[in-house]
């Protein structure tokens, strides 16, 4: 039997080409904006649902965000780097970025058991979002392990190397990318199980 062509079919391509473009056009700050107003709407979608599994994801996926804009949105450690500080500065970007997702990792590795002791009167379950996130969160640590690495023997041991320099912010618009995919898939399987909302379909039914 064909298998129908439904409008989910078409979410992974959109997707993507909606990565390309903000990656093309260098356009962090709406890349962040939607980033930010998807997961609050997800957010406000499972506190409608009473969904603690829904909310305590959104809330986890919220803090890398807010963390960088904390750390470097205000100042605090700069993005620009100079010739004669490109080791330390680097160091410090990745350093953050490293530490920033191997505390993400540890929530969101035990969100299950945190949650049914921060919320013991609900319904906690494991979702296929507890499967997924903390591999995405582990592959962006390992990224900002390399491009640390990789910053130490190009700018303290003068090796022309800049693969994971390039690649970091293009795996990073990708990481949130699937954090945002995932969290979507999430809440539609959930709001379809409340209210037993059908998928719809392009193909016509005969």
């Amino acid at each position: 039997m064909a298998k129908q062509f439904a409008f989910k079919d078409l979410l992974l391509p959109y997707v993507v080409m909606v990565v390309v473009i903000f990656i093309i056009q260098d356009a962090t700050y709406f890349f962040f904006l939607a980033y930010i107003s998807i997961v609050s709407l997800v957010f406000l979608i499972g506190h409608r649902l009473r969904d603690v599994n829904i909310c305590s994801i959104a809330f986890l996926a919220m803090m890398p965000v807010l963390f960088e804009n904390i750390i470097f949105t205000t100042g605090l450690i700069s993005l620009v780097s100079e010739p004669g500080d490109r080791l330390i500065q680097n160091s410090l970007i990745y350093g953050i970025h490293l530490v920033k997702e191997l505390m993400i990792l540890v929530p969101l590795t035990y969100r299950v058991e945190i949650s049914k002791k921060l919320f013991p009167k609900h319904k906690i379950k494991y979702t296929f979002a507890d499967s997924i996130l903390p591999w995405l969160c582990l592959i962006s640590a390992a990224m900002s392990f390399f491009a640390l690495v990789e910053n130490y023997m190009r700018n303290g041991k003068g090796y022309d190397i800049t693969f994971f320099y390039y690649a970091f912010d293009v795996t990073g618009y990708l990481n949130y990318s699937m954090f945002c995919g995932v969290l979507v898939v999430l809440t539609f399987l959930s709001y379809k199980e409340a209210y037993d909302f059908k998928v719809p379909s392009i193909k016509r039914t005969k």
